[in-house]
């Protein structure tokens, strides 16, 4: 179980830490909780939201270009 009591959305997303979020796109660091909240409530835990975050934008097209 992660640090954040969020549901996470996002397909990439592996963990969270305090002010970090893991995928298999990489690891976001944030400055500070309200920072990092923003971002997950915004990209990783929202249901639309996450296809706007520029690693799982990423991470699709090299799936689409893979296949």
């Amino acid at each position: 179980m992660g640090y954040s009591s969020k549901t996470f959305v996002c397909p990439f997303f592996k963990w969270d830490e305090r002010l970090r979020v893991h995928c298999e796109g990489g690891c976001l660091s944030f400055h500070d909780r309200p920072e990092a909240e923003d971002y997950i409530d915004r990209h990783c835990a929202d249901l639309e939201g996450w296809k706007f975050c520029s690693l799982a934008c990423s991470l699709l097209r090299y799936y689409e270009r893979t296949e």
